[in-house]
């Protein structure tokens, strides 16, 4: 059954793997199994997967163990419990590895998957790959916080929203981390391309039956929501969890990696394949 919460978390999880691969700026896969193995282990990608699915675990823990409310602490545990067993039995990287291969293997020849691993093994690859992408795995637990309290005041009817994650203060290159952040070459696109439907399909199932008063309390509260999800709002946020991870001469070397021309084609691939692989595992959970 798909309740507008269950459509939520599908999106929070979405949104964290797509967050994955466009901060990594450029994963792929070359036409041989073989190549591919050694790609993968060049940027990391099973301690990766390790780290966030560790992440989010420790995640739901944490929420389900401050929860006071029985009814809904029962629930937690129910969502925690099969989170857990998902992530022990499907999400493990020797059964999703066929279905990267089979997906990255439709947009990337053996001869691209040469240049990502020379890249992976660049200054700009090893601070993507060593420093951004496991800081931001690190902090998808409360990224998902951040959507799911902005998304509850679509979904709580009875009480407030719940409360957004304190954030932490700027850091000294805040403004430099959301100027690489938001420049990654076609992540405002998929992002918006993500959020206006998940959040037109929950205001659509919640408005069912409704009344016409109701009808606009909703209206209202997906406009809201719509803005406090904006790209750039969402971005602001992602960019404060990261404070302090990356220099400003390790930004700057990101944002100018990702403005060579045959960089930014390699990501144009990448988000091919990965839409690919995305669809595919979500077809095993």
């Amino acid at each position: 059954m798909h309740t507008p919460l269950s459509s939520a978390v599908r999106f929070v999880t979405q949104l964290a793997l797509a967050s994955l691969v466009l901060c990594q700026a450029a994963q792929a896969a070359p036409a041989t199994d073989a190549r591919m193995r050694e790609y993968f282990q060049a940027v990391g990608t099973e301690r990766h997967l390790s780290i966030s699915s560790e992440a989010f675990k420790k995640g739901y823990e944490e929420d389900w163990s401050k929860e006071r409310d029985p009814v809904q602490k029962a629930s937690k545990k129910i969502v925690m419990d099969h989170f857990n067993e998902v992530v022990s039995t499907k999400l493990v990287w020797e059964k999703l590895e066929p279905l990267a291969i089979e997906s990255y293997q439709q947009e990337l020849s053996d001869g691209d998957v040469q240049e990502m691993i020379a890249h992976a093994n660049s200054p700009a690859g090893k601070v993507g790959n060593q420093k951004l992408i496991p800081a931001l795995l690190g902090q998808l637990p409360t990224i998902q916080q951040y959507l799911m309290a902005v998304l509850s005041e679509l979904t709580n009817r009875k009480g407030p929203s719940k409360p957004l994650p304190a954030m932490p203060p700027p850091g000294p290159n805040d403004a430099l981390l959301q100027s690489f952040l938001r420049d990654i070459p076609g992540e405002r696109e998929e992002f918006e391309g993500r959020i206006a439907p998940t959040v037109d399909m929950m205001a659509s199932a919640l408005t069912r039956n409704e009344s016409a008063k109701s009808k606009a309390r909703i209206a209202r509260a997906v406009a809201s929501v719509k803005k406090r999800l904006s790209f750039d709002n969402v971005t602001a946020f992602k960019a404060r969890m990261l404070a302090n991870v990356l220099s400003a001469d390790e930004i700057n070397m990101l944002i100018e990696d990702n403005r060579r021309p045959e960089r930014q084609a390699q990501i144009r691939k990448v988000r091919k394949a990965e839409q690919e692989f995305q669809g595919r595992m979500m077809g095993i959970m």
